[in-house]
């Protein structure tokens, strides 16, 4: 068969092949290092800056406000129960069982419960009958039957709101005429229809309004959601966010933006504006400190500042960092780029034969604009952190990190250095990260009193711990939630700076120990096998064979350095795999003799009985074309995967044509020569000689895709290498010196041209997406016309050596061939 389909052959080394392809957690594309429980809201975790936006979700997981309502009943019952016994019977005893014994009054299995016992004393029966009336309330409200009728059937909703509405008139109690009202609040929420809930008001008012208890509290929710005026609703929403911790999960999914614009436009009181604004900053997932600005300038030292100026710094981690050092546009912005997009095209009436702006294009764009937005922010902070305020230590962690991520890593260190005596983890540990930032860039890193020095930070986070606790987000009944390792983000950080400056056995080794994924194929980061792609991802990418040697020497390395300890991973790759990356990277630069001395190095079975050697090493001789060529003979087959074997006959090839002294001897090997270059190409059966992984998804261009990271790519490897691997220039090289001195070797000729219509089709049709695209500015044109394959080495056959024996067998046995002989 003439044809190479690019298709045919797809090996990605690890990944499942799913029909959608495999799937990352969104915030797994968000990169992030600045602690948003910095804020100290930490039970408000769902409301942090992150991906899959948070609607309603549980804002009390500590349940402060049941232990409120504990307390409120201990200053009742007085210090001889316990908070423990109290919050049992309130929150841990079931509505049934408590019922069952307060009917038949067996309250064995409760006999050593302090407030069981108390509300047992003849004295407290009133107490008593009011918490049986709750449980039975909270027993119906959860659909079960009622507990008081042995008979099956429904609760009898108007008899129980009777009883409300009485002993909330007739208790003397204050205590208990607080809780049959919320109960009555409550009920005529949920149970009475339309006509009778305006008496929820009428209750609320005369009983709960202004009283400092929790119940009227929880009983403001149901108040405002019958409110009649939209603005009054929204009002007391946002005192119920105010005043209930458990209410505040409700009242954010609740409301609307549109709702407290429309608030915010009746100029309320300083009060009621703070929350507004506070709420406007919790709900914008873009850019929010307009409601920063707001909220500062009505309450300065307002509780929740700390959590807004959290939201915003992991905002421009997002937006800078994640694309910077991750390689993933920022998610929550697409939408932002589009709609500038979308702005830009839609009066326009030629819009349509125009090339389209891509999303890279507008995230390129939109970069700059988020540098300036955080020096914005920046100085907005410097200017709150110069007066007298609560939140001094989390302001300037911020306004160092945002120096960090300025590049201005020494005006950076002047603001961690200003903290002194941190006694809370959290903040230690961000000064902890910070000094780490400014020394990456800062320092000399080649120095080996910088390295002890980066060890010794990196340990001090260790005492502190490294986890930046996951945001909790919850959905009905599914639940995310992800912790993030602050040391796997510095070690990329450190790895990539290691990079820049050349060290790539540092960079390779901190890379790996990184858990962090990036938008590289890297392999699969969880696999403990010691035959890896993951292992050996990195000097693929980007070493050169003399670091693979440095890799193997400080594995062996007996007196390692407290830092070199810090990097080196707990499951080091085999020696000979180590070689035989070393020896790849010297097939790439066709350093084939270089190669053979490596691999002599490597056991005789290492490629058949590791990896995925033996399934893409071809088993024929590597200077023939195979099936590619019809009838044509088969020189010699290899007995098993071996690189080693391989590799010696393309030096055995290029040793032969150096020695030849005539052209028909030349031409043979160049054209054996050809075949071997080719074979060890994207195209070829034996491209696992040069590259480690083969997919029908690998990039034709270098545009964006926040999909890269899913499926191997051999890029970025130096331009050279996508020239032999993909575009097949040098065994097109070889095929033309071999017409050249083909002489009057005609079936020979044929076969080059043969050979040469495989490669220039293949490359053809591999790069044909790269014309429509243009990496400098990120513009793609997908209307632009492409002319098909014109086929300009058969044609040349056709002309010159149709009376061959090549040409009739491919004309035969070949359908491309056939097909083009036709027109």
């Amino acid at each position: 068969m003439l044809a190479v389909s690019v298709v045919a052959l797809v090996f990605v080394p690890y990944l499942d092949t799913q029909s959608c392809g495999p799937e990352l957690p969104d915030e797994a594309y968000r990169f992030a290092l600045f602690q948003p429980d910095l804020s100290g809201k930490n039970d408000l975790a769902p409301l942090y800056y992150s991906i899959p936006f948070v609607s309603y979700f549980d804002s009390d997981p500590r349940k402060k406000d049941y232990w409120k309502n504990c307390n409120e009943w201990q200053q009742l019952t007085g210090k001889t129960v316990s908070l423990k016994d109290i919050y049992t019977v309130q929150y841990d005893l079931s509505p049934d069982d408590f019922l069952y014994a307060y009917k038949h009054k067996q309250w064995q299995q409760l006999k050593d419960n302090s407030f069981v016992k108390w509300l047992c004393q003849p004295a407290q029966k009133e107490v008593l009958d009011y918490m049986a009336l709750a449980k039975q309330i909270e027993f119906s409200q959860q659909g079960e039957l009622d507990p008081w009728n042995e008979r099956a059937g429904s609760v009898n909703t108007d008899s129980i709101l009777h009883v409300v509405r009485q002993k909330t008139h007739t208790t003397t109690m204050p205590f208990l005429k607080d809780r049959y009202a919320f109960q009555l609040v409550k009920m005529y929420y949920y149970n009475a229809d339309s006509v009778l809930r305006p008496q929820l008001t009428d209750y609320y008012n005369a009983h709960l309004k202004n009283h400092k208890t929790i119940v009227a509290d929880w009983a403001l929710l149901y108040y405002a959601l019958i409110q009649p005026d939209k603005n009054e609703r929204t009002r007391f929403l946002l005192e119920t966010f105010e005043r209930s911790e458990s209410k505040k999960g409700f009242v954010f999914g609740y409301l609307s933006k549109q709702e407290l614009k429309d608030l915010a436009a009746t100029k309320p009181d300083p009060h009621l504006s703070a929350l507004i604004a506070l709420m406007q900053g919790l709900k914008q997932p873009g850019r929010a400190l307009e409601y920063l600005q707001k909220l500062y300038e009505i309450a300065p030292d307002n509780e929740f500042l700390p959590m807004l100026v959290c939201r915003e710094v992991n905002k421009l981690e997002d937006w800078i960092y994640s694309p910077t050092v991750l390689g993933f546009n920022p998610m929550i912005n697409v939408n932002t780029f589009y709609e500038e997009k979308l702005a830009a095209e839609q009066n326009d009436p030629e819009r349509d034969n125009k090339p389209d702006t891509s999303y890279f294009y507008y995230a390129k764009k939109n970069l700059q604009s988020d540098r300036e937005y955080l020096r914005t922010l920046r100085d907005f902070l410097i200017s709150m952190q110069q007066r007298k305020t609560p939140h001094r230590d989390m302001l300037r962690l911020a306004i160092a990190h945002l120096y960090n991520m300025d590049g201005q890593y020494a005006t950076a260190a002047t603001y961690t250095a200003g903290l002194k005596n941190l006694k809370d983890n959290t903040f230690r540990r961000q000064a902890i990260v910070e000094n780490l930032l400014s020394s990456f860039y800062s320092k000399d890193l080649h120095s080996n009193q910088v390295k002890q020095y980066l060890y010794e930070q990196f340990h001090a986070l260790e005492k502190v711990g490294t986890i930046m606790r996951g945001e909790q987000l919850t959905y009905a009944e599914d639940d995310w939630s992800q912790n993030r390792d602050l040391r796997s983000a510095l070690y990329l950080l450190l790895g990539q700076r290691y990079r820049t400056l050349g060290d790539h056995l540092t960079a390779g080794l901190l890379i790996q120990q990184s858990k962090t994924v990036i938008n590289e194929y890297t392999g699969y980061i969880e696999d403990t096998s010691r035959v890896s792609y993951s292992r050996i991802a990195y000097f693929d990418k980007y070493a050169a064979p003399a670091d693979l040697d440095k890799v193997i020497a400080l594995k062996h390395k007996t007196n390692k350095t407290p830092f070199e300890k810090m990097i080196s991973p707990a499951i080091w790759a085999p020696d000979d795999f180590y070689r035989d990356v070393k020896a790849t990277l010297q097939v790439r630069q066709h350093q084939f003799k270089a190669a053979a001395t490596t691999l002599d190095k490597i056991a005789d079975d290492f490629w058949e009985v590791n990896y995925d050697y033996s399934t893409y090493l071809t088993r024929t001789y590597i200077g023939s074309p195979a099936s590619l060529i019809p009838n044509e003979p088969v020189q010699k087959r290899y007995l098993f995967a071996s690189k080693k074997a391989i590799v010696k006959d393309i030096v055995l090839l290029e040793d032969s044509l150096a020695k030849a002294t005539d052209n028909s001897a030349k031409a043979h090997f160049y054209y054996a020569l050809g075949n071997a270059y080719f074979n060890i190409s994207y195209h070829g059966r034996c491209w696992m000689l040069s590259s480690y992984g083969k997919s029908s998804s690998e990039p034709h261009s270098q545009e964006e895709d926040d999909y890269q990271w899913a499926y191997f790519s051999f890029y970025p490897n130096k331009a050279i290498f996508k020239n032999d691997y993909y575009r097949c220039n040098h065994a097109m090289e070889m095929y033309e010196k071999a017409r050249q001195c083909s002489g009057i070797q005609k079936e020979l000729h044929a076969k080059v041209l043969l050979m040469m219509t495989v490669c220039d089709q293949a490359r053809y049709n591999f790069f044909i997406g790269e014309s429509r695209y243009s990496s400098t500015n990120g513009i793609s044109n997908y209307k632009k016309e492409i002319l098909p394959y014109s086929y300009p080495y058969l044609a040349v056959l056709k002309e010159r050596y149709a009376d061959t024996e090549t040409f009739i067998d491919a004309r035969t046995y070949c359908p491309d061939v056939d097909e083009y002989l036709k027109h």
